[in-house]
């Protein structure tokens, strides 16, 4: 199957009632959603023209863990169809974060460390990232 583009990875998102949120940045939309058992999805479209992804094991990922879908057709068949998607239990459930919500959020959404990469953080090592970051930004 062909990588869908971002306007069709955007659609989908929008038929499969994800929440648009405000943590927009000038190149991407992001989306969260909430299923029925309590796990949250977030995923990340990019604004412009071309495949949702160039490479197609993160397509792989992307389809499997952030959108939660059981197959890369599920996401065609929401877009034909206009329905959203019948989720079962996800093959292996998303991973929530451990840490504080602000600081999961902040890592992802300001600092723009991939959420894979912050869900692999010890609390421990998100706050170090969390205060040098903060450390760069304060004037000296």
């Amino acid at each position: 199957m062909p990588v869908p583009d971002k306007k069709d990875l955007g659609r989908f998102c929008e038929l499969d009632g994800w929440e648009k949120t405000e943590a927009t940045s000038p190149d991407h939309h992001r989306y969260r959603k909430t299923l029925e058992n309590g796990d949250i999805l977030r995923t990340r479209v990019s604004l412009g023209r071309g495949p949702a992804c160039d490479d197609l094991a993160l397509w792989n990922r992307v389809w499997r863990y952030q959108l939660a879908l059981a197959s890369e057709a599920e996401l065609w068949e929401v877009l034909r169809t206009r329905r959203p998607a019948g989720r079962g239990a996800p093959a292996s459930a998303p991973q929530q974060p451990g840490m504080p919500a602000w600081l999961f959020e902040f890592l992802v959404n300001v600092i723009g460390l991939p959420e894979n990469d912050v869900l692999d953080m010890t609390d421990e090592q998100a706050m170090q990232t969390y205060m040098r970051y903060i450390g760069r930004q304060s004037p000296a």
